[in-house]
């Protein structure tokens, strides 16, 4: 077996990761009971939710893939596999 590493699930520290925005169409600020809250749109979500297929599709299709050495190519299952279950 393979030893296991530690990772902080929250690390401390600024933020780097690559954001990108989709669109502020569909958020909006508002107060409720004297707080302030964030309203999201559902139409937010179908478009969060859309856009994250389109990505999965591109990123992790082969062709992609083999032309990327950072990204780890995932194992996929065909009729002539054997079966590893």
């Amino acid at each position: 077996m393979t030893e296991s590493a530690f990772h902080d699930i929250f690390p401390h520290g600024p933020d780097t990761t690559p954001y990108r925005k989709l669109t502020g169409d569909y958020v909006t600020a508002a107060s409720l009971d004297g707080e302030r809250i964030v309203k999201i749109d559902p139409r937010a979500l179908t478009l969060l939710a859309s856009q994250a297929f389109v990505d999965c599709q591109h990123l992790l299709r082969p062709g992609h893939l083999q032309t990327s050495s950072t990204t780890p190519r995932p194992r996929t299952m065909t009729a002539s596999s054997p079966s590893t279950s």
